[in-house]
């Protein structure tokens, strides 16, 4: 099945948990029925292995424990052992899938004391096809590890030699792993449930001796208080147990205030809650010795919740006492709605459900601006790009609705603000899907969708014919530059779905951001919008090898300025997720503002770098570029991706929201601090 937003990512949902499908069954894994074994099928194997099976590859995440690894190497090999008692060849095991990513449904089981099997099998066609034995290939590799496809080995024992591939075969291979696994598992029924309660019990006594003892998440302390509540629910979500403190303590040498959440690591669920909160450091890979960087699987080193988020989580490794209750769900943040409206009411551009706010007030016909600068009201001092709310006919009961539904802090205001402020309409906003399928478009639609944010989908089509001009702001989800243009080769797919944005788009694109449109991109669209736009900006990483950049699925320590239009609310400092990602060569700074660069030193915060000092140091992460009327900004890393980051959204929000101004020039023309 093709997930309507995320394709297969929503097996890749599994400790964000942000769809309702993933929701469902975590809460049947972590919350009502606790399986100890939980079996993800798949396909496909790599060719011409018949079915992949565990054990898996290095490296082991040090938080899993190992009797969880032990668990799935046996199950594994008795899955093995029966496809050799029915003379089924073709398993492999021991390739690509490792045991160090905690997000997919075989691996987040891990982190919760359970055995997560995975399988895949071969031949995903509905159509059979005949392999003739002497085009096999000789070998097969996966990373660092090269198997004989003729020869048997201890991960590939009985070689296929060839014939026809069935999708009845399939599933047969499917069949016999599931029985495989139901055999082991009841054979040792009392084994897995004994064990099951002696990994929680000792995460339990790990977690009560200390380093750390707990975390503390500060209701107050925090750049987005919803954040830290998402957060929270992300936790809850996965099982793990949250409190909230009844009652002022004393931890760390501080006091800390009732409305305190708190975590013990003295929990069954210890490993998943030590995970997500503690920074990655994935083991120095190679291809071979002396030779490239071996890709982790997925791409994936480091994803540390409270840096995603932007959370200030406070690790406290001494035992300490506090007087708690057990959270369930934690609630929005406290609201509240104080001052005189004789002119409307102010929220702050930190909070991303302020952005939920203005598309609502705006779907009801109030007038939103836009503040360019800093200033105080009713004694509160608000930063750039705060949000001033005009009152109006039920302005009033919308905006305190709105406030105790988001948990938002609301001014309310007497006179208009002493500084510009710049009408907001509605953007037009217009998201391209392209016929190839991308997921990371689906994850930005989610997005869209969650924040209220009304979006059209377009097609090549659309650029084809240039019917832009309905649009203020197209995003590009991150996608090769290439794969936009060209799409689908002719004769790969039916005649309709062939082919990309084209040259004729390409013209029409650009037309209509000189007209006035604004274009997102993220990541590796950015390539295609420096080409289309002639933009005067260079890739910074495009020609440096792997041996001299890596950087895998990990975050780095970015700087905003928060002063821009585009960067509006954001974090001075916080996580950009790098997947092999782009940094950005300025070459018109006429032309071109920096609203992001990659921090000058310790760059990486949780994963796995390769040379980052040297070709990420103080490079641009995120730019502004004008042309013409309009303007290109590229996100130069994945801001939103799986919508993990929470704390990067603001880029494009803001960027969408000023595409609704009604005097654009204003907010294109504006510059911030950064050089």
């Amino acid at each position: 099945m093709w997930h309507e937003y995320v394709g297969h990512d929503i097996n890749r949902d599994w400790f964000m948990l942000r769809q309702p499908e993933v929701q469902v069954i975590a809460r049947q894994l972590w919350e009502e029925w606790y399986p100890q074994i939980i079996f993800n099928h798949h396909q496909h194997s790599p060719f011409p292995t018949r079915i992949f099976i565990p054990p898996f590859a290095d490296p082991v995440n040090p938080n899993i424990h190992p009797l969880v690894v032990r668990g799935v190497n046996m199950v594994g090999e008795h899955m093995a052992k029966r496809f050799e008692e029915l003379e089924m060849p073709g398993v492999v095991s021991g390739l690509t899938f490792t045991m160090w990513w905690n997000g997919g449904m075989r691996t987040a089981p891990y982190f919760h004391n359970q055995v997560g099997i995975l399988s895949e099998v071969t031949h995903r066609y509905a159509s059979p096809v005949y392999h003739h034995p002497d085009s096999l290939p000789e070998t097969i590799r996966a990373g660092s590890r090269e198997l004989s496809m003729t020869e048997p080995s201890i991960h590939y024992t009985n070689p296929w030699r060839g014939g026809w591939s069935r999708l009845s075969e399939s599933m047969d291979y499917h069949l016999v792993s599931s029985i495989g696994a139901l055999d082991i598992g009841s054979r040792l029924r009392e084994d897995w449930l004994y064990n099951i309660y002696r990994m929680g019990s000792q995460q339990i006594r790990d977690g009560e001796a200390g380093g750390p003892f707990a975390y503390l998440i500060p209701s107050e302390d925090q750049w987005d208080r919803g954040e830290a509540v998402e957060m929270i629910n992300v936790l809850r979500r996965g099982g793990v147990e949250i409190h909230l403190a009844t009652e002022a303590f004393q931890a760390n040498g501080t006091e800390w205030p009732e409305g305190t959440y708190v975590a013990f690591t003295g929990q069954a669920f210890r490993p998943h809650l030590v995970d997500l909160m503690e920074p990655q450091d994935h083991p120095q890979r190679e291809i071979y010795p002396g030779g490239p960087p071996e890709p982790p699987y997925g791409g994936l080193a480091g994803w540390t919740l409270p840096m995603q988020m932007a959370v200030n989580v406070v690790r406290v490794d001494e035992p300490f006492e506090a007087r708690v209750e057990a959270v369930e769900r934690a609630a929005v943040p406290s609201s509240s709605v104080v001052g005189d409206a004789g002119f409307g009411w102010v929220l702050s551009p930190r909070r991303n459900a302020a952005r939920v706010a203005v598309n609502r007030l705006q779907a009801a016909g109030d007038r939103v601006h836009l503040a360019t600068d800093a200033f105080e009201a009713a004694g509160v001092a608000f930063d750039p790009g705060a949000f001033v709310v005009e009152a109006g006919s039920g302005t009033e009961a919308r905006v305190r609705t709105m406030a105790e539904e988001l948990g938002l802090r609301v001014v309310a205001i007497a006179a208009a603000p002493a500084v510009e402020t710049v009408p907001l309409r509605t953007p037009r906003l217009g998201l391209y899907m392209p016929w190839t399928g991308n997921m990371d478009e689906g994850w930005t639609r989610f997005i869209f969708h969650e924040h209220e944010f009304p979006v059209d989908t377009l097609r090549n089509a659309h650029f084809q014919r240039g019917e832009l001009d309905a649009y203020d702001v197209i995003v590009l989800s991150d996608q090769n530059a290439n794969s936009i243009l060209q799409g689908h080769r002719p004769g790969a797919m039916p005649e309709p779905y062939v082919g990309g944005i084209g040259a004729d788009g390409v013209e029409h694109l650009r037309r209509w951001v000189e007209a006035g449109g604004t274009l997102v991109t993220f990541d590796g669209a950015g390539d295609f919008a420096i080409d289309a736009l002639g933009l005067p900006v260079a890739n910074a990483t495009v020609a440096i090898p792997r041996e001299e950049l890596f950087v895998p699925g990990s975050l780095i320590r970015t700087v905003f300025d928060n002063t821009h239009p585009i960067g509006y609310g954001t974090p001075g400092e916080t996580a950009a997720f790098f997947q092999n990602s782009r940094a950005w060569d300025v070459l018109d700074p006429e032309q071109v503002d920096v609203v992001g660069r990659y921090a000058d030193e310790d760059l990486l915060m949780s994963g796995w770098e390769i040379g980052a000092g040297t070709h990420l140091a103080g490079r641009p992460a995120v730019v502004r570029a004008r042309l013409g009327a309009g303007q290109a900004v590229l996100i130069g890393f994945r801001p939103q991706f799986r919508a993990q980051p929470t704390g990067t959204y603001r880029l494009f929000f803001n960027a969408i929201h000023g595409a609704g101004a009604e005097d654009r020039p204003v907010l294109i023309g504006r510059t911030g601090a950064f050089e």
